[in-house]
């Protein structure tokens, strides 16, 4: 029921935006936070380290571009894109997952710079440095989806739908398999837990998530290049993890919508508004390493107390 009444809350927004340039900002928020969303998989529940997130929502964004404008509909091309990201990130995943902390971070930032170059360079199929321009747009019911608030409404379906599976997956016994393995590897292999399988599955999920992030946001912009989907957006992308509350659907949430928000909030201060940006999420993460969601549990405790006390 809650939940529910969130969803109903979530699709008032629009009639609180001030402007359409303002929906958009949402919409691209609700892009982001299916890449988090992802993340949450392989680092959050599984403790690994990835950088790799944006690549593979520039993979999915490459991938159902291509398959859109050979013909394929839209509502089939971003399976398929998801698909084939989960399928490079096995590749990736294969050798990368046995490493460990910062090793593995180091071989996903690499993974990340490769995808780059392979988009830059492969002019005859991504276009180089120009990237594909004139994306279909994604069609439903063969009308095409064009404005802000229809996309708005779609987006808002489609990460309600994929917060919904990140639930049930994290409840399921895959779930607690991937937490136990974040929790103490070599205690989750005594318990009889494959931590590679786990692992790599978790990385898939994580890539698949990002490709239909990425997919969305090739038809929503109509417009792609390598420099969307760099190491930097990555790293946006885990921090947005962290201070959001890494772990928890909510944090990925929180910490996405935060980070969406606070630049445009802070620019007026004209050029010194990314000094303070990052102080702010540096300072952030240090005082409350536990996230927003840390946070808002302290706040709710510490009224249970008061309340209890009274």
């Amino acid at each position: 029921m809650m939940r529910l009444v969130w969803l109903a809350l979530a699709a008032c927004v629009p009639l609180l935006l001030r402007s359409d340039y303002t929906l958009g900002l949402a919409n691209l928020a609700l892009i982001s936070l299916m890449a988090v969303l992802g993340l949450n998989f392989i680092a959050g529940l599984t403790g690994q380290i990835s950088f790799a997130q944006a690549a593979f929502g520039g993979i999915g964004a490459y991938f159902s571009t291509l398959m859109m404008q050979a013909g394929m509909p839209a509502l089939a091309a971003l399976p398929l894109a998801a698909l084939g990201a989960a399928l490079c990130s096995l590749l990736l995943g294969v050798p990368a997952l046995r490493l460990r902390s910062y090793y593995l971070a180091m071989a996903t930032i690499g993974f990340g710079e490769i995808v780059r170059l392979v988009l830059v360079n492969w002019v005859s199929v991504t276009g180089g440095t120009s990237g594909l321009r004139n994306v279909p747009p994604l069609a439903i019911g063969g009308a095409a989806l064009r404005g802000n608030l229809p996309w708005f409404y779609l987006l808002l379906a489609v990460v309600s739908v994929a917060m919904l599976v990140a639930r049930r997956i994290e409840r399921s016994g895959f779930g607690r398999a991937m937490v136990a393995t974040r929790d103490s590897e070599i205690a989750a292999q005594m318990l009889g837990i494959d931590t590679v399988r786990t692992k790599l599955l978790a990385f898939a999920l994580s890539a698949g998530y990002a490709a239909v992030g990425g997919s969305l946001y090739a038809s929503y912009v109509g417009y792609i290049s390598p420099d969307q989907f760099n190491n930097q957006a990555s790293v946006l992308y885990f921090t947005m993890l962290v201070v959001g509350g890494s772990g928890r659907i909510a944090g990925a949430v929180l910490g996405t919508l935060l980070l969406s928000a606070l630049p445009e909030a802070l620019r007026f201060l004209g050029d010194w508004y990314l000094v303070v940006y990052g102080c702010g999420v540096i300072g952030f993460i240090i005082v409350m390493p536990s996230g927003l969601v840390g946070l808002a549990d302290l706040v709710w405790r510490a009224r249970r107390w008061r309340f209890s006390a009274a």
